[in-house]
């Protein structure tokens, strides 16, 4: 029994010494899981047989262990669990691949806890009635006092401690129940967001040509950027159109993740500190259409039923390049271009707006530009260990350089069409790539960190656009040392670079608009409430980075 205890009770015991929270929640974490497993293994003669009903605590203990070797610290999160029902196959045997340590770990740990439950609900040996009389006394006086210390706890540190949060596996339990209800909000979406309307309109003639190009990227960090003063050159063809650039020094996002941050960019929600509310409104692509706009949404993503999907599935031409590719199929980004190309030469007239959704330098970097020549060698290893960081960077760099060659392509096509046109390029969120003691890799951590939060935010436009809207450039020039949440302003700054009109419409989150103001930067955490960023869960070192930096926090 002791050895089915010491599994259930060791995501606890690592978690002692991974968790920043008080000493004493970190007590009760072990304490109160420990009673409430030991008063279950009293109720049976046969411990194996209580270890198959608590089989679900040893899944998410296992879980649970293998996310504290990935990112160090913090209880299984909601935003994790829907990583896990959202990642597609491929990427899922990436990631896995790189954490073979922690797999084996766990497969050895609870498969030995399986075979000694089947020896033990199949054997003789059972517990004595005075043995389980014993231990039940034990572990109720066990789960007064626990219960008696959440209480000291909740009187001494009421603003931090909260079972749902800091109590293992109670936490991982609450997050797991609302990555369902999300999902459950997720699949609803097409049903309450159908009558949704922005009542855009367009402010500009018909017969003034336009178009308009938002390209997403994926897992970019400013800091590995040429244009952003980064010590290699990996962004050649950018930099050296630099003058035609708005390039904002200070942007971050307000999420790791992508399945959150892209709906933030793709919508309004970003700017009303209400995430649930994107579960019942269209996204911008909808306000273009309704302003008569043509729309197309092109993406080098694997469709995965999230609400990036049904946000990229409102435009009039909509194309997933892995739509009919095998599950391990590799696709450059550069795969997207041809889209646009095609859409351009096709175009006569009216107005265009095309969102472009890359897969950047999601890792393993190595696969994302396959067919090309790496500018940064070596790139091999890609494995996820801290020693192979040179080569992890390398790989990464060359992600960077080929997304600097896409962005760079699509800002050609713009100039060739000749006509009022603009691009903005960003990404949803950044990455860790071993960078400091945390040994942190990879995005999406339960707690963000100052290289997954800095990002890109570009923006060009056409001679003839800064001729005949000449105020709005002067405000991207006004305001391009400004700091900005990128999806804050995203969706204001489309509809004001473009002049729709729409009651949606925020002047003062608009880049390019004289009336813009900073404003608090927030981060939409794991139950999706908007903190300020310095009560996100970033540590003394990120916040030294952004002072390095000079980035506002």
């Amino acid at each position: 029994m002791n050895i089915f205890l010491g599994i259930l009770v060791l995501p606890n015991i690592f978690m002692f010494f991974t968790e920043s929270t008080s000493l004493l929640t970190r007590i009760i974490n072990i304490l109160l899981p420990l009673a409430f497993y030991r008063f279950c293994f009293s109720l049976r003669k046969k411990p194996g047989k209580v270890f198959w009903w608590l089989f679900y605590f040893a899944l998410l203990g296992a879980f649970q262990i293998v996310l504290l070797y990935l990112y160090g610290e913090s209880p299984i999160a909601v935003d994790m669990f829907l990583n896990v029902f959202t990642t597609n196959v491929n990427e899922a045997g990436e990631l896995l691949s790189n954490i073979l340590v922690s797999i084996i770990f766990v497969i050895l740990v609870y498969g030995t806890g399986i075979g000694l439950s089947f020896y033990s609900a199949f054997s003789r040996e059972v517990l004595s009635p005075a043995v389980r009389h014993a231990q039940r006394v034990t572990s109720l006086l066990l789960l007064g006092f626990s219960g008696l210390l959440v209480g000291i706890n909740y009187l001494v540190d009421s603003k931090h401690f909260a079972i749902e949060d800091d109590i293992f596996p109670v936490n991982g339990t609450y997050n797991l129940i609302l990555s369902f209800k999300r999902s459950a909000q997720t699949v609803a979406y097409l049903f309450k967001a159908d009558k949704f309307s922005y009542h855009a309109t367009a402010t500009r003639a018909d017969s003034l040509p336009e178009v308009y190009v938002l390209i997403v990227g994926e897992t970019s960090r400013a800091d590995n950027y040429g244009l952003y003063g980064y010590s290699r050159n990996t962004t050649p063809r950018l930099s050296a159109m630099k003058d035609e650039l708005v390039y904002f020094r200070d942007a971050i996002t307000m999420s790791n993740t992508t399945h959150k941050s892209v709906p933030l960019l793709l919508t309004s929600v970003g700017s009303q500190h209400d995430f649930d509310s994107v579960y019942c409104q269209k996204g911008i692509i909808s306000a273009f259409n309704e302003a008569g706009y043509n729309t197309a949404f092109y993406s080098n993503q694997r469709r995965n039923h999230s609400l990036i999907d049904f946000l990229g599935s409102e435009a009039k031409q909509v194309v997933f390049l892995k739509d009919n590719m095998p599950l391990t199929a590799k696709s450059s980004d550069a795969n997207l271009l041809p889209l646009l190309d095609q859409k351009l030469k096709a175009m006569k007239g009216g107005k265009l707006f095309v969102v472009l959704h890359c897969y950047g330098s999601h890792f393993l970097y190595k696969d994302r530009y396959t067919g090309y020549q790496p500018v940064f060698t070596p790139d091999l290893p890609n494995d996820a260990r801290k020693k192979y960081r040179p080569m992890l960077v390398n790989a990464y760099d060359n992600t960077i350089y080929y997304t600097d060659r896409l962005v760079a392509h699509v800002i050609e096509a713009l100039k060739a069409k000749n006509v009022v046109s603009a691009m903005i390029f960003t990404s949803d969120h950044g990455e860790d790539i071993f960078d400091d003691s945390r040994g942190r890799f990879l995005h999406a951590s339960p707690l963000p960190t100052y290289y997954q939060l800095r990002v890109p935010f570009i923006v060009w436009t056409s001679p003839q656009w800064q001729s005949r809207y000449a105020s709005k450039w002067q405000a991207l020039q006004a305001n391009r040392n400004k700091p900005i949440s990128t999806n804050r302003v995203m969706f204001h700054t489309l509809l004001d670079i473009t002049g729709i009109n729409s009651p949606h419409f925020k002047a003062n989150a608009s880049v390019s608009n004289s009336r813009y103001q900073t404003a608090t930067r927030l981060y939409v955490d794991d139950h999706n409430d908007y903190l300020p960023m310095r009560e996100s869960g970033l540590k003394k070192c990120d916040i030294e980075q952004f002072k390095k930096h000079n980035l506002a926090i």
